[in-house]
């Protein structure tokens, strides 16, 4: 290599050399992917580097790029036919040069904060950020957003890092180091790779088309990755489309806690975890098969078994509620339920406990104040000969008042057997058993899984035990404690 080579990697080396995560999706994605081929290419100067992914973008993937750059870009613009390489090439040299142009401002850059010329950014490099003739989408209706010359080059690497969902490109935010190297790892260099097997067509393409099922997805493979059960962190995904007069992006968000109560299960109960999940996703015109924990569809001619593929992005009850913030005590409740009735064999409880832990945020002591009562309930059933009385209470209660009815005459039926404690004080009934903010639901839900359990534990005749379905119970905001 020549000695002005040299010297050029070592200014661009310079001028580029701070990849720190600034919060915006695109740019943080884009600095990335820089990162990893500069990594790959060391001898290779940023111009060079330009070269490449130029060459990339325009003859390999023939300007197959519309989900991220608007059509006006320097890449894609159809009245520049012939002229899009020098165009592309010439604008990020001149931002590489830090070159004042004519729609430049002296001030702070909006992602990373540096002081100096800012360029004008629009949706022909930056997506989902209105264009230039609609100012009224910026603040102070300036024609767009204007970044520093380093975040602004970051922004032309953006389709190397992103995945498509069918027509929509998507991206997890990669402020976390975890984070970065597995999307590093898993999406750039699988993309960078292909390229250099001259297999590379465009975009890399995903299995999925449903993003939340892809966001699961990403969220059990990094736990596959990391192996670490202490491990926490928090995804985000982004799936966008930059493509005519249509843009849309729609962020998917798997909180903390989720992810944590992920990380455990995966780590320690995997098999059963997904055999939970599977079962609620919704397919028409096929069976769930609990004993064989797969979907088969049935004809008169024949008995066919699904695979994964064939439910990768059908709608999935577990997915939608865990997103939502809406409990699923109520399908683990019928797992356990199921089990039992069907003689399967016990659904582990530890899932359910690291729910209610790490998700719904439950004390410990309530936690164990449930299963107590639980006991309770069990044992005033055995002395009585009668499993059905105090379980059908419960299974029917499906307003606020009914549960704690129920629980006034397990109360009383406690103290008349003579114990000599309470079924449970005043102060913890209200501090711990219904505290504020707590949906009295999940603990009707929960009871009930302790006691399934129990039932199963101590072999109870199953035929004892009434097929009735558990009522749903409505909604805390209206049936208050």
């Amino acid at each position: 290599m020549a000695t002005t080579n040299l010297n050029e990697v070592k200014r661009d080396n310079k001028l580029m050399q701070h990849n720190i995560p600034t919060g915006d999706s695109f740019v943080d994605v884009g600095g990335l992917v820089l990162e990893t081929i500069r990594e790959r290419f060391s001898e290779k100067t940023l111009p060079e580097i330009f070269d490449f992914v130029i060459d990339v973008y325009i003859e390999r993937w023939n300007q197959k790029l519309h989900s991220i750059f608007h059509t006006n870009s320097k890449i894609l613009n159809p009245s520049t036919k012939g002229k899009h390489k020098a165009n592309t090439r010439n604008y990020l040299n001149e931002l590489l040069a830090n070159s004042w142009l004519d729609d430049c401002l002296d001030g702070y850059c909006k992602t990373c904060g540096k002081h100096g010329i800012l360029y004008s950014n629009s949706r022909e490099f930056l997506p989902i950020s209105g264009s230039g003739a609609f100012v009224n989408f910026h603040h102070s209706h300036e024609p767009g957003s204007f970044l520093c010359n380093q975040c602004s080059i970051k922004l032309f690497f953006v389709p190397l890092g992103v995945i498509l969902f069918g027509g929509n490109a998507g991206l997890l935010d990669v402020q976390a180091e975890t984070i970065r190297n597995f999307w590093k790892k898993n999406i750039i260099l699988e993309n960078l790779n292909k390229i250099s097997k001259n297999s590379s067509e465009g975009i890399l393409k995903s299995d999925y088309k449903n993003p939340k099922n892809a966001l699961f997805n990403f969220a059990s493979d990094i736990i596959d990755e990391i192996k670490d059960e202490n491990h926490s962190e928090f995804l985000q995904l982004l799936c966008f489309t930059n493509f005519g007069a249509s843009p849309h992006c729609d962020i998917y968000f798997l909180p903390n806690p989720v992810f944590v109560f992920l990380n455990k299960v995966i780590c320690h109960y995997a098999s059963n975890w997904y055999y939970f999940v599977n079962r609620y996703f919704f397919i028409k015109g096929v069976k769930w098969d609990d004993e064989q924990r797969v979907w088969v569809k049935e004809t008169k001619k024949e008995k066919t078994v699904l695979t994964k593929s064939d439910y990768l992005n059908n709608k999935n009850l577990i997915y939608e509620k865990l997103l939502s913030k809406q409990s699923i005590l109520r399908e683990l409740l019928k797992i356990y339920r199921g089990h039992y009735m069907q003689n399967l064999g016990k659904f582990l409880l530890e899932i359910t406990i690291h729910y209610t832990k790490e998700v719904l945020n439950m004390d410990k002591k309530q936690i164990e104040m449930i299963g107590r009562i639980s006991d309770v309930i069990f044992e005033l059933s055995r002395k009585e000969n009668n499993f059905k009385k105090y379980l059908v209470m419960l299974e029917r209660a499906g307003k606020a008042y009914q549960l704690r009815s129920a629980l006034i005459r397990i109360i009383k039926a406690n103290f008349r057997n003579g114990a000599k404690e309470p079924l449970i004080r005043l102060e913890d009934y209200v501090t711990y058993l219904f505290p504020d903010g707590q949906y009295w639901g999940e603990i009707r839900d929960l009871l009930l899984i302790h006691l399934y359990e129990k039932f199963h534990d101590e072999g109870v005749n199953r035929d004892t035990i009434p097929e009735v379905d558990v009522v749903e119970a409505e909604d805390d905001a209206v049936n208050e404690f």
